[in-house]
């Protein structure tokens, strides 16, 4: 049970945190919306027909179908080159216009992209939109965690930080609901396709929510960093209610970035050498980072969401459709156990779980695959239960936890470009698995796949047992220690570095 200062730290939020968290939630929602946007409008983006079996086969209608299969993959994985950039943009931008208002940017390029979907018929022309989609997607998951995590009361650091991979799981339902049952169906011939162009209406009113967050405080320890102490009081102030004396200290006694003002720093010689450090003297917690961010894009579940609808098909199941969108269902609700378990039960017991939950999941799906191209004991319902481990693996341990902690393990004033390279090798990741995902099945069969997704997850295992540190109830420099002292037993830590970093 929380003590009494835990207590009152969470009653200390106040209204504007939680609307301000609302708000920047709306980055990770436009991130499962873009990326789950190809599993619904695939079939009718490739012009694939409905009806077998006697029935009338029935087209798509024309103005829907742009692609071949082999230009839909493209498509499909174009969001990934974008959002590696979007994720160095991100970091720039938020050191140097602050938090809120790189956030508010990021709605820009979604705004774009989203209506230039909806107006243009041309491949090339989505690819290029699908590439700045993706901009935007990576500048906003680079800067939401920060925002989120900076302006969050230590007791409410771990749940409200689970909010990011939450909205994501939101986003990935909305739009493969809506573009498979609801608000962006056409019917012709007695047969249902996805109107992708409607359904690229809903990104155009998400970004423009976003762009709301510019009416949000800023957060607290970037204005401190830069020496802002006045405007930093405040925003703090906002973001509480009630005694805010002990915090407002903390920010007094934060050092300087070299954003701030030269003299101000040179006044304060001794704070700004150590803010003058790179996220190179954070070693032990880049590894921590980029590993968890990795390991969360190599576990497949990019793959496994864009090509959802194909995955489901595959198993037999009589409605793919339905399928997907029930697994989308038990993402989000699944998602929302993380909120309660990360700040009871901690970060690495969650990864740990996930690790060997998705592990398993893999390997099930796997044998399904292969036992069913060879004629062998092979029910629907082995499918489908293994892609709920997965789901129930991912959601309440691998997709929200990376999020978690990444501004756990950083201080402020590093934590801009460290997001930026692990978000950005998150990406690469992504690009890969989604480019050869197809390639893979043809070269390896569905079953192999499954199985080199399984052995990324058993790998992920070990990492989060050697090296990932548990974080909960801990401050920064409490992180920093241990991670020293166990980079110390595993040789990362070198000699000449100075003290505080890992």
């Amino acid at each position: 049970s929380p003590s009494p200062g835990e207590a009152r730290a969470a009653r200390a939020a106040s209204w504007r945190l939680f609307a301000a968290v609302g708000l920047a939630c709306l980055a990770p929602l436009l991130f499962g919306f873009s990326m789950g946007f190809t599993s619904p409008v695939q079939p009718s983006m490739e012009g694939r027909p409905k009806g077998a079996g006697g029935s009338v086969v029935v087209f798509p209608p024309s103005h829907l179908s742009v692609f071949s299969a082999g230009e839909f993959t493209t498509y499909a994985a174009a969001i990934n080159v974008g959002g590696l950039f979007g994720a160095l943009a991100g970091s720039a931008a938020m050191d140097r216009v602050g938090r809120k208002n790189a956030l508010a940017l990021s709605a820009i390029p979604h705004l774009a992209a989203w209506v230039g979907t909806y107006l243009t018929s041309r491949p090339i022309l989505l690819t290029l939109l699908r590439v700045l989609t993706g901009f935007g997607v990576g500048m906003g998951t680079t800067v939401a965690p920060c925002y989120i995590g900076e302006v969050s009361t230590p007791r409410l650091r771990g749940p409200l930080g689970v909010a990011v991979q939450l909205s994501m799981n939101i986003g990935r339902l909305f739009v493969n609901a809506a573009g498979a049952y609801a608000l962006a169906v056409d019917e012709v011939g007695g047969h249902c396709f996805c109107n992708w162009r409607r359904l690229s209406l809903f990104g155009v009113a998400f970004a423009a929510l976003l762009s709301a967050i510019v009416l949000m405080p800023e957060s607290p320890r970037w204005l401190a960093q830069r020496g802002e102490q006045q405007a930093a009081r405040l925003a703090l102030r906002a973001l509480r209610h009630g005694d805010t004396a002990e915090e407002e200290a903390e920010l007094d006694g934060m050092p300087l970035s070299r954003m701030s003002d030269a003299s101000t720093l040179s006044s304060n010689s001794s704070e700004s050498s150590v803010a003058s450090r790179s996220v190179l003297d954070y070693k032990r917690s880049l590894l921590v980072a980029v590993g968890l961010i990795c390991f969360q894009q190599l576990s497949g579940i990019n793959a496994i969401m864009m090509y959802a609808m194909d995955i489901c098909a595959q198993t037999g199941m009589q409605s793919a459709e339905l399928s997907c969108v029930l697994i989308m269902v038990a993402q989000v609700f699944l998602g929302m156990l993380p909120c309660m378990l990360v700040q009871a039960v901690g970060r690495r017991p969650l990864l740990k779980f996930a690790a060997v939950a998705m592990c398993t999941s893999h390997m099930g799906l796997s044998y399904y695959m292969a036992a069913r191209s060879s004629a062998g004991w092979a029910p629907p319902w082995l499918a489908l239960a293994s892609l709920g481990v997965y789901v129930v693996g991912f959601s309440t341990g691998m997709g929200p936890v990376p999020w978690v902690m990444l501004p756990e393990v950083f201080p402020v004033e590093v934590v801009g470009l460290a997001s930026a390279i692990a978000c950005g090798a998150g990406w690469c990741c992504s690009l890969f698995v989604c480019v050869q995902f197809r390639a893979l099945q043809a070269t390896l069969g569905a079953s192999g796949v499954f199985m080199l997704f399984g052995v990324c997850c058993a790998a992920c295992l070990f990492f989060v047992s050697a090296f990932v540190p548990e974080t909960k109830d801990k401050t920064l420099e409490q992180v920093l220690l241990g991670l020293r002292s166990s980079a110390r037993s595993v040789g990362l830590d070198r000699q000449g570095e100075g003290g505080g970093k890992a």
